[in-house]
């Protein structure tokens, strides 16, 4: 790659690292007492959303190619993923059944006031179901399509699925120390740049993002049905 195309490359993937945690502060932290937190929620996503598609073809200058593949490649890719995200969901419930679940439940009221501050108290299956099936894909495109692609073109695969899911787990951090005291979230955070690793691992060995959706999917599933049971046990 020419070092002009490289530090373009640098220059869009910085800030798609950096501004998802940024952005988590605003509503997570800074305007956690404030209706303001719903717009910068909404505008965060939109960023996911968008910048892939506008770094790509304004400042990186590529043509964006969506590869079609056949169907049957994105359904032998299911299997795997859901393997994979079942043993983290199985790997949850165990330690819901153990000590660790006692320090899970005492945020129960930081969820329940968060729920209030975003505004989905009324419609959280919903929320939940959206959050599991189409955040998800959303998350993959953006973190393993575009973050990791790219930098799988600057650095070795394996360096790339390691600062990929560091810049995954980033926002994580702020999320959860606002549930828990930070060494534990500290240690939740790397659990889910872990999962961050696996998946654009299933992305790279399976040319596609059905399995890491799938995996992704079920995780976010667990992790809201764990926030629901708490809300109401």
């Amino acid at each position: 790659m020419e070092p002009s195309c490289r530090r373009r490359t640098w220059l869009v993937l910085l800030p798609a690292m950096t501004v998802p945690a940024l952005t988590a502060l605003f509503y997570f932290v800074w305007l956690k007492d404030s209706t303001a937190a719903q717009p910068v929620y909404g505008s965060a996503k939109l960023f996911i959303l968008l910048w892939p598609v506008m770094a790509t073809a304004l400042i990186l200058k590529c043509p964006i190619r969506w590869k079609l593949r056949p169907m049957t490649v994105h359904l032998r890719a299911i299997p795997l993923g859901l393997i994979i995200g079942l043993g983290i969901a199985g790997m949850m419930a165990v330690l819901m059944a153990s000590p660790m679940g006692d320090l899970v439940a005492t945020a129960t009221g930081a969820i329940e006031a968060k729920v209030v501050n975003l505004g989905i108290q009324e419609h959280f299956i919903l929320f939940a179901v959206c959050l599991s099936l189409f955040h998800s894909l959303l998350e993959e495109y953006y973190w393993r399509w575009f973050v990791y692609g790219n930098l799988r073109n600057l650095v070795s695969r394996p360096a790339a699925h390691v600062i990929a899911a560091v810049g995954f787990s980033l926002h994580h951090i702020v999320v959860t120390t606002q549930f828990f005291p930070l060494h534990w979230a500290l240690l939740f955070s790397a659990a889910v740049g872990i999962g961050g690793f696996f998946w654009s691992w299933l992305y790279q060995r399976q040319g596609t993002l059905t399995g890491a959706w799938a995996s992704h999917a079920v995780v976010d599933a667990t992790l809201m049905a764990v926030a629901f049971w708490l809300m109401n046990s």
